[in-house]
């Protein structure tokens, strides 16, 4: 692979670090084209906006409660917003290349489908990553205004929204190569939706009452969605965190672990399907 550089000198990179560096070049292309977008702005601005009326918000609270009311409030608005953000981005980003046909001008060139899929994913990653920063660094202004701060627990907590949109933009990317935008925005949703019930599915399972306990069929059904959906309440821990509990770097090490996993599972599905998918 050759790369020319600004000064007209040509690069030759061979081996496993071509295949990093068009994977690089991809997530690049891909930061710059989801940066431009107005869906991304305008959600952004919209929780920057709920971030601020939050400030509004914790005047109605007791003086004592008004730094907590700004911290339940963003543990809970920031990981939403960025769900939402990378289900829309999401299930649009190879739809969009299809669309506007640029997706066959780049295959013909020697970049693989799975190096084209996986810069596309990690450029959307790092958008959202920019985006989650962002929404804490506002968030922590509003917090120190009421006299709170920022804590390791609440750094850890989101630590742990991190790692979930590494799962949902991985599991965004799988059906968005499986199907057309709004089925794939549907399905992405519904995994959300599923996984951060997926504990109460998995007791009510164990429940001597109820459709679970009753109906055969449910029964099936909720064992294969505890069994085939990643359990996204696991890195869903606002309500504890604010009760008191401290997120052990143990946890941490393992939901990492097991959001790395899961990912992985709907990336290697995602370059699968992408692979065997004709755009002719």
């Amino acid at each position: 692979m050759k790369i020319t550089t600004s000064n007209g000198l040509q690069l030759r990179v061979q081996g496993p670090w071509a295949a990093l560096v068009r994977v690089a070049a991809v997530a690049a292309n891909t930061l710059r084209e989801a940066g431009r977008a107005k869906l991304f702005y305008g959600v952004l601005g919209a929780a920057v906006l709920l971030l601020a009326f939050s400030l509004v918000l914790s005047d109605l609270a007791l003086v004592d409660q008004k730094a907590r009311l700004v911290q339940s409030f963003g543990m809970v608005v920031i990981p939403l917003v960025c769900l939402v953000t990378a289900t829309l981005l999401g299930v649009e980003l190879l739809h969009k290349e299809i669309d506007k046909k640029t997706l066959y001008a780049i295959l013909p060139k020697p970049v693989r489908r799975s190096e084209f899929l996986i810069g596309k994913y990690l450029g959307l990653l790092t958008l959202l990553t920019g985006q989650l920063a962002v929404l804490v660094v506002c968030w922590w202004s509003v917090l120190v205004l009421r006299g709170g701060q920022l804590t390791g627990p609440l750094v850890r907590t989101f630590a742990l929204a991190l790692v979930e949109l590494v799962v949902v933009t991985a599991v965004a990317m799988f059906f968005s190569a499986l199907t057309r935008p709004v089925l794939s925005g549907v399905f992405t949703l519904g995994m959300v939706l599923v996984g951060r019930s997926n504990y109460v599915i998995a007791d009510l399972l164990g429940a001597n009452k109820g459709v679970f306990a009753e109906v055969p069929a449910m029964r099936t059904l909720g064992k294969l969605l505890v069994a085939a959906v990643p359990d996204l309440s696991t890195f869903a821990v606002a309500d504890p965190v604010l009760h008191g509990w401290v997120v052990p770097w143990h946890y941490l090490l393992t939901a990492c672990l097991y959001g790395g996993s899961w990912a992985c599972v709907f990336l290697v599905g995602a370059v699968i399907l992408f692979e065997r998918r004709d755009f002719t």
